[in-house]
């Protein structure tokens, strides 16, 4: 059985998603007083998803969204979760994210995709059927570009030749790359070849430690160290469903109506196996499954045990604010969380 204590690193999700009873600016806002708070209570880092043309997500940079958390926080780590390499110029993702780093002296986590939602690429005239080969050389180039001080790079979409990058990063060797990774095993093969942690989503803890087992291997089959393979893992987590009441019937009752205005809004792939064709949520199903965490401090504390007990993974990336839920609910959750789930897992080990 794994391991459970002082290791284990809670962060937070935010797609910034504007139902119809909110604002984007209110919910722009929102998510910053979030993450100020979550810097505030002690969580490991927060995550941004960017998205265009759709209003379950209207961060539309993820470098502008985390420049203006960054100069509001101190220690929390910054994410993207993702920015979708498809639609930028390679070299434009590395100025920015180079200039968050130097901002936040030091504190990005760059993640990466290469996006899904073909009315993003249309907006953008970009060819959606393109995004898998735009996506792989443009991380090639980002890759360079956060490493190195110039870059030269000839391909099918783009050539360079020895041009500078500025800013450079804080952080040594630049930002640590995180893939993003769902059901595709080719994700995290790709990853793990280049030596690139991942963040997971939407697959069960027995998928989850199959794409594990198939990263290191991988991995140190292409000639990563185990020391530098067991480095990347340990900064690697999960994406999970997550929201903390006083009682598991009011958590999951105030939980409800954000997830089920965002699983109607999101219509364009299945998430978690709880849409049907219709578009409808069985809640019931959601509740029980592995990637959901919604009760009571005490309910959400097995439910972690079980994750770790599970996977090993000793991140977990916790998405409360889902469809924009009201905000002193969102804000209670989080210090719930970190008044009585996390000081659990700081001072007790169970194997």
């Amino acid at each position: 059985m794994a391991e459970l204590g002082k290791d284990m690193t809670f962060g937070l999700f935010f797609l910034n998603s504007v139902p119809p009873n909110k604002t984007d600016a209110e919910e722009l806002r929102d998510g910053l007083e979030q993450i100020k708070l979550a810097d505030e209570l002690g969580y490991h880092s927060v995550w941004v998803a960017e998205h265009n043309a759709r209003a379950y997500g209207v961060v539309s940079s993820t470098s502008v969204y985390l420049s203006a958390a960054a100069a509001t926080t101190k220690k929390i780590k910054l994410g993207s979760a993702v920015t979708r390499l498809p639609l930028h110029h390679p070299l434009q993702v590395a100025e920015n994210m180079n200039l968050v780093d130097v901002i936040s002296d030091g504190r990005l986590y760059l993640g990466v995709g290469k996006g899904y939602d073909k009315l993003e690429f249309d907006a953008y005239n970009i060819d959606f059927e393109e995004r898998h080969d735009r996506y792989l050389e443009s991380l090639d180039i980002l890759t360079t570009a956060l490493q190195t001080e110039k870059v030269s790079y000839s391909g099918k979409f783009y050539n360079i030749e020895n041009i500078p990058v500025y800013p450079r990063p804080v952080q040594k060797d630049g930002p640590p790359i995180f893939v993003m990774v769902s059901s595709n095993d080719a994700s995290m093969v790709n990853a793990a070849k280049q030596g690139h942690s991942f963040v997971l989503g939407g697959i069960t803890n027995e998928d989850t430690n199959h794409k594990i087992k198939l990263y290191r291997e991988e991995a140190l089959s292409s000639g990563l160290t185990q020391e530098y393979v067991e480095e990347a893992v340990a900064r690697s987590g999960k994406l999970l469903f997550c929201y903390v009441a006083e009682t598991t019937e009011q958590a999951q009752e105030e939980y409800r109506q954000g997830l089920e205005w965002y699983m109607s809004e999101r219509d364009n792939r299945p998430t978690f196996g709880v849409i049907s064709r219709e578009r409808n949520v069985d809640y019931d199903r959601f509740l029980q499954s592995e990637n959901t965490l919604v009760g009571s401090p005490e309910k959400v504390i097995e439910d972690i045990k079980r994750y770790k007990e599970e996977t090993g993974l000793n991140n977990i990336i916790l998405w409360m604010n889902i469809g924009g839920q009201p905000q002193h609910q969102v804000l209670k959750s989080m210090e719930l969380f970190s008044e009585k789930v996390m000081p659990y897992f700081d001072s007790v080990k169970i194997k």
